[in-house]
């Protein structure tokens, strides 16, 4: 398939987007594990919290995960 130069700016724009997408919502998802895991290991909250909070850290690690074994696949890593 043969693009022409402004066709190739655009997809190489398009694939720029979406990779600062891609960051940012694995930045988010950091972010929200962190503060699950935090929740998880405070004993001044009740253990209903707590449980739900290592529940919510256990998703999004396997999240991450899925996401990182995604990107390995395709060549990107770290």
């Amino acid at each position: 398939m043969n693009l022409t130069p402004i066709e190739e700016a655009v997809f190489n724009a398009q694939e720029v987007a979406a990779g600062i997408a891609a960051m940012a919502l694995i930045q988010d998802l950091i972010k929200k594990g962190n503060e699950a895991s935090d929740i998880s290991r405070n004993r001044n909250l009740d253990i209903i919290e707590r449980k739900q909070a290592m529940k919510d850290s256990r998703h999004i690690n396997m999240l991450l995960n899925f996401i990182a074994q995604t990107r390995a696949s395709l060549g990107i890593s770290a």
